[in-house]
């Protein structure tokens, strides 16, 4: 089961100020996905089409984070470019055990899921 979770201002400034996400969004799950993204983006909104849609034995928590409709936009863009190292939009994180083990951005459904089970 695939669970979608928006990430809160509270959380974003927390990774913002100590440059990694808090456990409770790493372990929420064994395995969490983080999307960094702009609500404009075209490949964000291929991905949305088909993320939430599909079927999955593990239990996954991802969590969105559209920040260019935030009050802390340009805060949490250079957080996210300078700090986290990609300048790239949908920027996707994927932890398994509260640890990152990939990182990608636009990458098709196929290639998603096929990460998701390494």
């Amino acid at each position: 089961m695939i669970n979608r979770k928006l990430i809160t201002r509270e959380q974003a400034v927390r990774a913002i100020e100590t440059g990694e996400f808090g456990n409770d969004i790493l372990t929420s799950k064994p395995r969490v996905v983080i999307i960094l993204t702009q609500d404009w983006c075209p490949q964000w909104h291929d991905m949305r089409g088909w993320l939430y849609g599909h079927d999955t034995k593990e239990d996954i928590d991802i969590y969105e984070l559209e920040y260019n409709k935030t009050d802390f936009f340009d805060e949490f863009r250079n957080f996210k470019e300078n700090r986290l190292g990609n300048d790239t939009i949908p920027y996707v994180r994927f932890y398994k055990e509260g640890v990152l083990y990939r990182e990608s951005n636009y990458i098709s459904e196929g290639q998603f899921f096929e990460i998701l089970s390494m």
